[in-house]
């Protein structure tokens, strides 16, 4: 008799366990489990629920259309396992351990970590969405590569979304049927689902901050300025990213969705003709193809840096979502934003001169010349006009006036002006002069064992002249617990007294606080971080203490100022051809 007893007992335990294992939440959609995640933090926990369904899976005769709304489940669906990206192809642009293609279609899911579950009151929690690519080709795999253990702790939720990237989330044929900027379309379709959800996970759907990383910070930039977006976030922080960079918005999309078709071996008379065509090809064959449809030679050309798909300005129609270029007409930004950069972010762009620092000189000859920004001009190509303007921007840059083998740090710097630094101190000094709301600028400084991405670029490097700083993306590991180096958070926690740690907190504490209340540092903080003006371009230099800088790198952008403005009032019909004597 005893044995039974001991046996109801141990049943009813088992019982218990797993109604304790799951935590259902009711969506619009549906029922869901979630799954309760231990912290990294000592005697910390959260909630994850990964994978939900946002839209229909853009699959078939659905591929290169607008997302659909899912139709919603019957049973409880399971959300305790991240689901794979969209489809992708990891080109080896860096080191990384595996190239190729990666994740599926039936990709359109958002992942929400809450440190709290409501039960009979409204948590009414701020919410981040971390958008967060690799110009717009490459996405991360949310809480596999990027642990939301710190920002929880503070009481907010972290929600990642997966969008179409890529020819599958861009393509476009300049018409209603094929306008283009559906990854955008779909972010849109992630927000609007949270705006009616996020509630029942603890969250406040009048205080969602966007978070844009990269390529994500440019699509979050699109989103500020987009009426279709309106109402759906209260924040925006844009991360080492711009659509006022020229690479994110590439030229000719129709023309690049037909050289993809061509390549594919497939014909594009009409968009219809094009949908029909490319619908059913494998995505493997469709990504793995995407990059042959740029001209090989239009970044010379043109001078312009260029991907083959991206955010397009569409033709007029009901639903259009990007109705010009940033730089055009009236900036409309009624939401606090935080924008910045990291101080070396041309490293890894410019790894294989660190390894191998004689390759320099090619890069003296094949000199990389492209606009910071969107120019309606360029120069004629291989004439005494370009020649010309190299050999200027080498004498700013170049402490002889030529790339030098000893110094790679002077190409570094110009690396990052070019496709980073300019570009975003551009678009900052557009906001402050149009927009109402304070917009915060910052700079990322600190160098450590937590900077992933710096660490492991320079492991195999012969020289590390001009390496100072973080390098992209070193930021996000100080935000968040980077998956690959786990094992040193540990090590970093247990030690108060660490710069690392220091830097996590000032770093969590500034971008959490954001969140709340559209502040980075309210009233009450030991430090204040002052909005960007007119007059005075404040910016908050990130290291192991804060300090907040004026006018930083003003030679650098008064020289492309000046650069950019002397060749526009050269150029005739949009050309610079060879140049008079004086020049």
């Amino acid at each position: 008799m005893e044995g039974i007893k001991l046996c109801i007992v141990l049943f009813g335990l088992f019982l218990i366990k797993n109604i304790n294992a799951d935590f259902i939440v009711e969506t619009t959609l549906g029922k869901i489990a979630g799954v309760e995640v231990k912290s990294i933090l000592k005697d910390e926990k959260y909630y994850s629920f990964m994978g939900i369904p946002y839209a229909k899976p853009p699959v078939g005769d659905l591929r290169f259309l607008a997302p659909q709304l899912h139709e919603g489940w019957k049973d409880v669906l399971e959300t305790k396992k991240e689901r794979k990206p969209c489809s992708q192809m990891n080109l080896p642009m860096r080191t990384i351990k595996r190239y190729g293609f990666s994740g599926q279609d039936d990709c359109l899911t958002l992942s929400i970590y809450t440190p709290k579950l409501p039960s009979n009151e409204d948590l009414n929690l701020p919410v981040i969405v971390h958008i967060n690519s690799e110009v717009l080709k490459i996405s991360h795999n949310a809480s596999r590569d990027y642990g939301p253990d710190f920002i929880v702790k503070e009481d907010v939720i972290l929600v990642s979304i997966h969008h179409r990237i890529g020819s599958l989330g861009f393509l476009a044929f300049n018409d209603e049927k094929l306008p283009g900027n559906n990854g955008i379309r779909d972010v849109i379709m992630a927000l609007n689902w949270l705006k009616q959800n996020v509630d029942k996970f603890g969250g406040d759907p009048n205080r969602v901050t966007l978070m844009g990383v990269g390529g994500g910070a440019a699509l979050v930039e699109l989103l500020l300025r987009s009426k279709k977006a309106k109402g759906l976030f209260s924040n925006a922080i844009l991360q080492s990213g711009t659509a006022m960079n020229p690479v994110y918005m590439p030229l000719n999309p129709k023309e690049k969705a037909s050289a993809l078709a061509k390549i594919l071996e497939k014909s594009a008379v009409t968009s219809d003709n094009l949908l029909a065509e490319l619908s059913h090809v494998s995505s493997i064959d469709i990504v793995t193809h995407e990059s042959l449809s740029v001209d090989a030679d239009e970044a010379g050309k043109k001078q312009v840096a260029t991907l083959p798909f991206g955010p397009v300005v569409e033709p007029e129609h009901p639903d259009a979502i990007v109705t010009s270029l940033p730089e055009d007409g009236p900036i409309d930004i009624d939401v606090p934003v935080m924008i910045g950069y990291n101080s070396r972010e041309s490293i890894e762009m410019n790894e294989r001169f660190l390894r191998k620092p004689q390759y320099l000189t090619f890069a003296d000859r094949d000199f990389l010349m492209v606009f910071p920004i969107r120019v309606d001009y360029h120069f004629e190509l291989n004439s005494k006009a370009y020649f010309s303007a190299i050999d200027e921007i080498k004498e700013f840059y170049f402490d002889e006036g030529y790339v030098k083998v000893s110094k790679p740090g002077e190409h570094l710097t110009y690396t990052a002006d070019l496709l980073v630094f300019y570009p975003i101190d551009y678009a900052l000094r557009k906001y402050v002069n149009e927009s109402t709301s304070p917009i915060y600028y910052y700079t990322f400084d600190y160098s450590g064992e937590l900077n992933m991405r710096k660490n492991e670029l320079l492991k195999d490097a012969l020289t590390i002249e001009g390496t100072w700083g973080a390098a992209s993306r070193d930021e996000l590991c100080y935000l968040f617990v980077c998956k690959p180096i786990r094992k040193l958070y540990k090590k970093v926690l247990e030690d108060e007294d660490s710069e690392e740690l220091k830097v996590i907190k000032n770093m969590v504490k500034l971008w959490t606080n954001f969140a709340k209340s559209g502040n980075p540092t309210p009233e009450g903080s030991d430090f204040t971080w002052t909005p960007a003006t007119k007059e005075n371009k404040d910016c908050l230099v990130i290291s192991e203490e804060l300090q907040m800088k004026q006018n930083l790198h003003g030679d650098r952008i008064k020289f492309w100022d000046d650069f950019i403005a002397k060749y526009r009032a050269k150029a005739v019909d949009g050309v610079i051809k060879d140049l008079k004597d004086e020049l």
